[in-house]
């Protein structure tokens, strides 16, 4: 393979068999031809490492990493680590994309130069249903380039997703090691830290693009644990203050993405206080950040309104937003 814009796509692999297969072919099958498919095995215990190991045989491009089991961040930090491209892409195991979908992210970059390219979301859908994604470059629309602190604003109000898998990079935007090991909502802590380091990013307005698996046992709707409020928290204390110290005229939009990600987690913290020795312990400091925030967000036009509808409930005491909590996750609504 020529280094020329050499793309290397990163796979962690975790326990999912059932579903590796398809998301292997759907690289495979990529209308650009120069990558380097990199699957990490982060220590699956179901076959997955195994299936990994015949994939490979299939495709001359392809390289098998096996390690033991630390998580997305670090099977993602593993795959980086042995990666030659110039480009560097990340596709979850259990999603699968269109055969386009480097192609047009390329195109982003090479025609804009950016270090960046993105589009705002995958297209979700649910487990055991299929997703027809875009598979004709004319229907694409032309990447809009835009510099790194409107789209930080967009992902602060959530208009852009955090997601680090809808998303093409320069390798050197990344540099070592950019997910931090050991917590949840690795993409939140990290997405931005890399924009941060770029000038412009080209978005490409096109979900259809990239088949995003919604799984009842996915790790973020698994049951609730300590780890999950203790990295909501220490997320968005950092979030926050790197925001005020590197855009001061969006503390606002921290304000409101910090309330957003401790809401999901005081949800769930509160929904297992009965079976979590942490989760009462948990939800009080995550209260207290709601509150700390709650008037930035009920104020701010810019906020979604579920976060301002949120807030405000906020101002009504613990009790009601605990009831609040309880009634938007039985109908799938609090996320």
């Amino acid at each position: 393979m020529s280094n020329t814009n050499l793309v290397s796509v990163i796979v962690p692999v975790y326990n999912v068999k059932s579903y590796l297969q398809e998301c292997f072919d759907s690289i495979c099958r990529q209308s650009y031809r120069n990558i380097e498919i990199i699957l990490v095995d982060d220590g699956s215990t179901d076959g997955s490492g195994e299936l990994c190991d015949v994939l490979a045989t299939k495709d001359d491009r392809t390289t098998v990493l096996h390690k033991e089991n630390g998580g997305l961040s670090d099977a993602r930090n593993a795959g980086l680590c042995i990666a030659q491209g110039d480009w560097v892409s990340f596709i979850d195991s259990d999603d699968y994309v269109s055969p386009i979908f480097i192609e047009v992210l390329l195109n982003a970059v090479l025609q804009t130069g950016c270090g960046m390219s993105v589009i705002p979301f995958g297209k979700p859908f649910n487990d055991g249903a299929s997703c027809k994604l875009v598979d004709d470059p004319d229907l694409i629309p032309s990447a809009v380039t835009m510099d790194s602190y409107d789209v930080q604003r967009r992902m602060l109000y959530q208009s852009l997703d955090t997601g680090a898998q809808w998303r093409l990079y320069s390798a050197a935007s990344l540099g070592p090691d950019p997910f931090p090991v050991g917590l949840y909502y690795e993409d939140l802590a990290s997405v931005y830290k890399t924009i941060h380091k770029l000038d412009k990013v080209a978005v490409v307005d096109c979900r259809g693009l990239y088949a995003y698996r919604m799984r009842g046992d996915s790790i973020i709707r698994q049951d609730y644990k300590h780890l999950k409020g203790e990295s909501a928290l220490l997320i968005a204390d950092e979030l926050f203050s790197n925001v005020s110290i590197w855009y001061p005229d969006l503390v606002d939009a921290a304000a409101s993405r910090c309330f957003s990600v401790c809401r999901m987690v005081f949800a769930q913290a509160i929904a297992s206080e009965n079976t979590s020795e942490y989760a009462l312990n948990d939800s009080k400091k995550l209260w207290a950040v709601l509150r700390k925030y709650s008037k930035v967000v009920v104020l701010d036009t810019s906020a979604r309104k579920r976060e301002r509808f949120a807030a405000f409930v906020c101002f009504l005491g613990l009790r009601a937003f605990r009831l609040f909590c309880f009634g938007c996750r039985r109908i799938g609504l609090l996320r």
